[in-house]
């Protein structure tokens, strides 16, 4: 989530192609070997094969249905975002999100933003430039669910302050985006006349028109409460997994985990964020008075069971796409370079 389908596929950022394509995943795999240094250093291995056998099995069980369910909503969200433009089927979005998924946790870089969209483009007869910009309506509208939902959970749990600078600046980011694309939608004229005066604003103006489609009040606002069901959902399955091994936290504690995890993931980073995912949710647990061995723990523990479950469904999903992951990430990365070709064109017309 949040990165750039540019550096989601490796691709070069600058014109002539002189930005190296090895520094973003030379980037991701610094901060996850560093972050797994961090972690694993004084790790209680004795004490998680402990915790492995005393853990409620059950409430893992919910944790992993619960985490799959997620991203059924997801692509319900997608479905209906996309209802204007195509109405791509349901089954459609869920199988190019569990691919996407798939992707994501063997591809440094969320590769799999790109990549689902895809499929979807090629699924579906929903253009690849409205899927991307369909993808990236979606994590605005999550990043507005992060801001209320640490708005709300501050009210009942103490934060530190280096948290808050952070989301202060994120939620500015968000705010300012957000208001953006309402002004589009509202003024979209006005925003092309903007825009269209400088050689970097009119890069803009297509994205503008891809927004404009998109912009039916009716489906933003059904898929913006989907986005709420599907925050909760995510926050419940954490809260889940920590049940399981009998760490009694609240509702609003995970939300905190959850939210602090995810701003700290955004950057590029490794396959399934690896090493960032820990280090983040150590570090959340931590500011809620947990021992470092426990938090350290309980890290491996949510990462193990929230994310491989979900290898094994992008697998599955794989299976039936007609691809292979080297040749979706190929086709993707040709459909993105083919869609900036033809901006670049309009932009000089």
């Amino acid at each position: 989530m949040w990165v750039s389908s540019v550096a989601g596929t490796g691709m070069d950022t600058t014109e002539g192609g002189k930005f190296p394509k090895w520094i973003v995943p030379v980037i991701g795999y610094g901060i996850a070997a560093l972050s797994l240094i961090w972690v694993f250093s004084h790790f209680p291995f004795a004490e998680l094969g402990r915790h492995l056998r005393t853990m409620d099995w059950w409430w893992i069980g919910v944790a992993v249905g619960v985490e799959i369910g997620v991203y059924f909503i997801d692509a319900w969200r997608w479905m209906v975002l996309l209802r204007p433009v195509g109405a791509p089927s349901f089954g459609c979005c869920l199988q190019a999100v569990f691919v996407g998924l798939f992707a994501n946790d063997v591809l440094p870089a969320r590769a799999g933003e790109v990549i689902r969209c895809f499929l979807l483009s090629f699924k579906t007869e929903v253009p690849i430039s409205l899927a991307l910009t369909s993808d990236f309506i979606q994590r605005i509208m999550d990043g507005m669910w992060i801001v209320a939902i640490y708005a709300v959970v501050t009210w009942q749990i103490s934060t530190h302050v280096a948290v808050n600078r952070v989301m202060w600046f994120f939620g500015g980011v968000v705010v300012f985006i957000a208001l953006v694309l309402l002004w589009v939608l509202f003024h979209r004229q006005h925003a092309h006349g903007v825009f269209s005066k400088t050689k970097l604003g009119m890069k803009f103006v297509h994205l503008f028109d891809e927004i404009h489609r998109l912009g039916n009040w009716r489906e933003l606002g059904t898929a913006m409460a989907i986005s709420g069901l599907y925050w909760a959902a995510q926050i419940f399955a954490v809260w889940s997994i920590a049940r399981a091994d009998s760490f009694y936290f609240g509702g609003a504690e995970m939300a905190f985990l959850l939210v602090v995890k995810t701003v700290g993931t955004l950057i590029p980073n490794a396959p399934a964020n690896v090493g960032a995912y820990q280090a983040t949710t150590v570090y959340a647990l931590e500011r809620l008075f947990t021992e470092p061995a426990d938090a350290k723990i309980l890290a491996q523990i949510m990462f193990g069971f929230l994310t491989l479950p979900l290898v094994l469904g992008g697998a599955i999903a794989i299976t039936f796409a007609g691809f292979n992951l080297n040749d979706l990430h190929r086709h993707a990365h040709e459909a993105h370079n083919t869609q900036k070709l033809k901006r670049a064109k309009r932009g000089s017309a």
